[in-house]
Formats: structure tokens, C-alpha cells, sequence
């Protein structure tokens, strides 16, 4: 759960895209098509959009909120401030990157399958 929160509202957004592209991958392993590749694939953009969006929005809270808080501008752990944002920042990539990683699994399932 703590890895959610440090991610954010745009996790909310990549959990959405990333449900519907493992059901829709699910349904492709189980019966393979050809017309349902290109929808894989548009799915799979827009899980990957999704945690390259999140992760800036991240990146720009961070830049915005440590010097706009002068107790963490002007602390001698500024550094690490700043350190610790940016690493709760990549959470909305590894959620993405996680979830592109089981859809790509369940289409090549599909496709080993063959599709008809």
C-alpha cells in the first residue's frame, strides 16, 4: 500500500489501463485473433504513456513542493529530501513497467497459441 501512495493519483490511472489490458490479454491467450493484436498494442501505449505521465507529474510535485516548503528548502538534508521524492516518483514507471510485463506475457501466450 505504501508503494501505491508514494505514486500517487496517476497510480489510480495506470491500475485502470493496466485491469483492462490483463483481461484483454487474458481473453487474447484464450482465443487468439488477429484483429485483437492492434487493440493489445494500443492498450500497451497507453499503460506506458500512463507511467511516463505519472512519473513526471511525480518529478514536477517534487521540484515545486521542496523549495515552496522553506523548512525542507533550507534544511542540510536537502538532498536527501529531493533523493527520496525522486525515487517515490518511479513508482507510476515500475506499476507500469509491471503490468505492461504480464500483458506482453498473455499476448505472446496468445500468439504461441496461433493466431486463426
Amino acid at each position: 500500500m505504501d508503494f501505491f501512495m508514494m505514486g500517487g493519483f496517476p497510480m489510480i490511472v495506470i491500475v485502470v489501463f493496466g485491469a483492462l489490458a490483463l483481461v484483454n490479454a487474458a481473453r487474447f491467450a484464450w482465443a487468439p485473433s488477429p484483429g485483437r493484436v492492434p487493440y493489445q498494442v494500443a492498450l500497451g501505449a497507453a499503460i506506458l504513456f500512463a507511467g511516463l505521465a505519472g512519473t513526471a507529474v511525480d518529478l514536477m510535485t517534487v521540484a515545486l513542493r521542496v523549495p515552496a516548503t522553506p523548512e525542507w528548502a533550507q534544511s542540510p538534508d536537502v538532498g536527501l529530501i529531493v533523493l527520496t521524492g525522486f525515487g517515490e516518483s518511479m513508482a507510476p514507471t515500475i506499476l507500469a513497467m509491471g503490468a505492461l510485463i504480464a500483458q506482453s506475457l498473455l499476448v505472446a501466450l496468445g500468439l504461441r497459441r496461433g493466431v486463426r
